[in-house]
């Protein structure tokens, strides 16, 4: 395993839920504003108050570019996972390989994914409360890092 990853690290007791950053995620890739272009999506629960931005790990081995049936996703060596659109079918194997659900599909069945921005992502630089954060880390098991969360919030899971 790769010891020098670099991913966006999140702090939800700090997130407001503006989703500000998938705004600026959509227009920086696709120069259009959208929640549905951005390679961020931001769950909202109003019952209980929180909200939690959801983005690409830099999972290292990345499971949605192994569960990749044409070779489409591949993992660079700084973890990014790129896409080949040419050679994508558009399947959405991708997105069910995910364990943190970072994988969404765009209108013509492309798969939206993290790439750091080229190593500084606008979301972190512009995030008005701080809740995001650029690190080296490695991932957390997505069940136990959910669970923390509901655990911090008092919510049982």
């Amino acid at each position: 395993m790769r010891s020098n990853l670099k991913r966006i690290l999140v702090d939800a007791e700090k997130c407001a839920g503006c989703r500000f950053c998938e705004m600026l995620c959509s227009f920086r890739h696709e120069r259009k504003f959208g929640t549905q272009l951005s390679r961020i999506t931001v769950l909202k629960e109003d019952k209980y108050g929180f909200d939690y931005p959801v983005l690409c790990h830099q999972c290292e081995p990345c499971f949605a570019a192994a569960a990749c049936p044409t070779g489409a996703l591949s993992q660079a060596e700084d973890g990014v996972v790129n896409l080949n659109s040419e050679a994508c079918a558009g399947c959405g194997l991708c997105v069910n390989a995910c364990p943190f659900r970072a994988v969404k599909l765009d209108k013509s069945m492309k798969p939206l994914l993290c790439d750091l921005c080229g190593g500084t992502p606008l979301c972190v630089e512009r995030c008005p409360t701080k809740a995001l954060s650029l690190g080296d880390s490695a991932p957390e098991d997505p069940e136990k890092a959910f669970g923390n969360l509901l655990r911090r919030w008092g919510i049982s899971g």
